[in-house]
């Protein structure tokens, strides 16, 4: 049997992997002594050929894993003998599984074969649908609870990522264990978002506009909200105008801590950026940001046209 695993999701077909691994143990194998693995990179055809060629030990069958070959791209005669492998072990008792954690070359000879096996499964990236459906499937397999406003707010905040998204979704059962709300998405997993858009006001500091554009772009694949987006990057630039008056006034760091409320690394973080923008700059962007707020709200062109004019036009 030859079982080929792939995708752009390796979270999921990494979860595959092991949900295989488990039922070879609970079937055939309770003290996984017949479990060899090899990795791409130290891939050998003999020893390989040798693992796959012999019998379980004490038992009928043994598991052969094979893990991100096909991104080591091996030679064409290393590829053509493991080929010919393949169809000697067809009908092996033994259990052949190849694994990638990135999505591999198609067009390769070693890909096209081993895709064409009855078991051989993509695991692409999941879609909006399917993404809030694995959420509430996650946290319902966690003995837990999540309305659809959550669960909206959750992916926004981090996109498509599962082993992200678990993360979180381990740290809010946590957080809250009977039910997961709104605001505790906020409470929890906001940051992350907050570290994006501190990136982006950062490259708007260093006049990097094509690194502006494109962490820009990146939130709004995510499915943010135009007009949230420009909230953030407002809230961020009052902070560095409020940080860099106070320092023009060569306040130390702890007073400008008691004096601004801040938090500690907040100003610890966007002092030194402040001092990338003069008062006069601040000055021009917010009255930028108040001309496209306006816009956002009364004209045609889409939200990422004119948030993209904006990033091109300070």
């Amino acid at each position: 049997m030859i079982i080929f695993l792939y995708g752009t999701d390796n979270y999921r077909s990494g979860q595959k992997l092991e949900e295989i691994k488990k039922k070879f143990q609970a079937q055939n194998d309770p003290a996984g002594l017949n479990i060899v693995t090899f990795a791409g990179e130290e891939f050998n055809l003999e020893k390989f050929n040798n693992a796959a060629a012999q019998s379980g030990f004490l038992v009928k069958k043994r598991l052969i894993i094979t893990k991100n070959l096909l991104g080591q791209k091996p030679a064409k005669e290393k590829t053509e003998a493991l080929m010919d492998l393949l169809e000697n072990f067809k009908k092996s008792d033994n259990v052949l599984v190849f694994w990638e954690a990135t999505m591999p070359d198609k067009r390769s000879a070693l890909f096209k074969r081993l895709s064409r096996e009855k078991l051989s499964q993509e695991f692409p990236r999941l879609k909006s649908a399917q993404l809030t459906a694995w959420v509430k499937k996650y946290v319902a397999d966690n003995n837990g609870r999540i309305n659809n406003e959550a669960v909206n707010l959750l992916i926004a905040f981090v996109g498509d990522d599962l082993w992200q998204i678990s993360n979180e979704l381990d740290k809010l059962l946590a957080y809250s264990p009977k039910s997961i709300a709104p605001e505790d998405v906020r409470a929890m997993v906001k940051a992350k978002l907050d570290e994006n858009i501190f990136g982006l006001v950062d490259a708007i500091g260093a006049n990097n506009k094509p690194a502006a554009l494109k962490l820009l772009n990146e939130q709004l694949a995510l499915g943010l909200n135009e007009i949230y987006i420009l909230t953030m990057i407002g809230r961020q630039f009052r902070i560095l105008a409020q940080l860099k008056s106070l320092a023009s006034h060569n306040f130390s760091q702890a007073e400008i801590i008691k004096r601004t409320k801040l938090y500690p690394f907040v100003v610890k973080k966007l002092l030194p950026l402040s001092q990338k923008f003069t008062l006069a700059k601040l000055q021009q962007i917010y009255e930028k940001m108040a001309e496209l707020d306006l816009k956002l709200k009364s004209t045609s062109l889409s939200g990422q046209t004119l948030l993209d004019l904006f990033i091109l036009q300070i």
